[in-house]
Formats: C-alpha cells, sequence, structure tokens
C-alpha cells in the first residue's frame, strides 16, 4: 500500500510543478495508455464479449493518445527546459510567450473534446456484466485515464502556465509547436 500525500499545486514553484507533472501525471498517463492500446490492439480482434461501440471507442482512443503524447512530448522536451533554465536562471516565472501557451490551449480544447467524446460513445463508463473480463479491465482504465488527464490539464491550465506566461521576449517560437494533429 501506498502513502499518499495532498499535494497544495499553488504552494510548488513553477520547476518543482514541472517535475511533479510529469511523476504525477505524464507517467501515469503515458502507463494507462500503454496497457488500453494494448488491449485494443492485441486483445480486441478476439474479443467476442465487448460493447457494440467498442471499434468507435478505439478510434476515439487513438485520436486522443496522438494529442496527449504530443502535449507531453513539447512539454518535456521544449516547454519544460524553458520554464526549468530560463525562469529560474534568470528568476523570473513569467518566460512563456502567450501565443506560445495559446498553441498548448487549443490541443488541451482538442483532447477535452475527445474525452467528451469518449465518455460519450462509452455510455459513462457502465461496466456491463455480459463483457469478458480484459474488456471490462479496457473500460476501467478509459475512466482512469480520463481522471488523470482532467487533473493534468486543470493543473497546468490554472496553476503551471498562468504563473510562466507573459507577454515578452519569445522564448519558444512558435512554429516549434505548430506540428499538432487535428481531431477533423
Amino acid at each position: 500500500m501506498h502513502a499518499f500525500a495532498i499535494i497544495n499545486f499553488h504552494e510548488l514553484s513553477p520547476t518543482t510543478l514541472c517535475d511533479v507533472v510529469v511523476h504525477k501525471f505524464h507517467h501515469p498517463i503515458e502507463q494507462t495508455a500503454d496497457e488500453i492500446m494494448t488491449y485494443f490492439n492485441l486483445e480486441l480482434p478476439d474479443d467476442s464479449q465487448v460493447a457494440g461501440s467498442a471499434a468507435i471507442q478505439q478510434l476515439l482512443f487513438s485520436r486522443l493518445h496522438a494529442e496527449f503524447s504530443q502535449v507531453i512530448r513539447k512539454e518535456a522536451t521544449i516547454l519544460y527546459p524553458v520554464i526549468r533554465e530560463k525562469c529560474v536562471l534568470e528568476e523570473k516565472y513569467k518566460c512563456i510567450q502567450p501565443a506560445t501557451y495559446e498553441s498548448i490551449r487549443q490541443a488541451f480544447q482538442k483532447i477535452t473534446l475527445l474525452l467528451q467524446k469518449l465518455r460519450q460513445v462509452s455510455d459513462n463508463y457502465q461496466i456491463q456484466q455480459t463483457w469478458s473480463s480484459e474488456y471490462k479491465l479496457c473500460v476501467s482504465n478509459l475512466y482512469m485515464l480520463e481522471q488523470l488527464i482532467q487533473q493534468w490539464l486543470y493543473i497546468e491550465q490554472n496553476i503551471l502556465y498562468p504563473t510562466v506566461t507573459k507577454p515578452g521576449t519569445i522564448i519558444v517560437q512558435q512554429d516549434e509547436l505548430n506540428n499538432t494533429s487535428s481531431i477533423d
């Protein structure tokens, strides 16, 4: 059993918050997504005890996975290093250009929309007794993934990015973030 402590995210510095987000959200999101992807790719084709919407769930999950993976990659390789280095070394937290955050915010909106669609086609993640135990676990993991992503987005949109965003010198170029996929 793990001991859990309540974290007051508002008390954390941006640098510490980046580290906490990576360990508390990025890694668990990626791990849970890997489990879901394994089911959809390896077990779903042979599983006859699934909801009729399983194929749509798989499609929406694939799009969701692409979106959040891209944001996590951008944060890990571009934004968090800037926050860790520029914000700390220059002793100012306002180091991210608003246009840069706007690109991330738009990705967050796509992720939120995909989560809503996935929840809708999954009938609010209500488990049916007739489903296979593997599919039940997949649906449960989809729900857990949604919860993790919503917490991640909330912390970033309401705590991290408002702390480090302001007009001024562009540290991260907008065109570095424009390679986003669309849900259209």
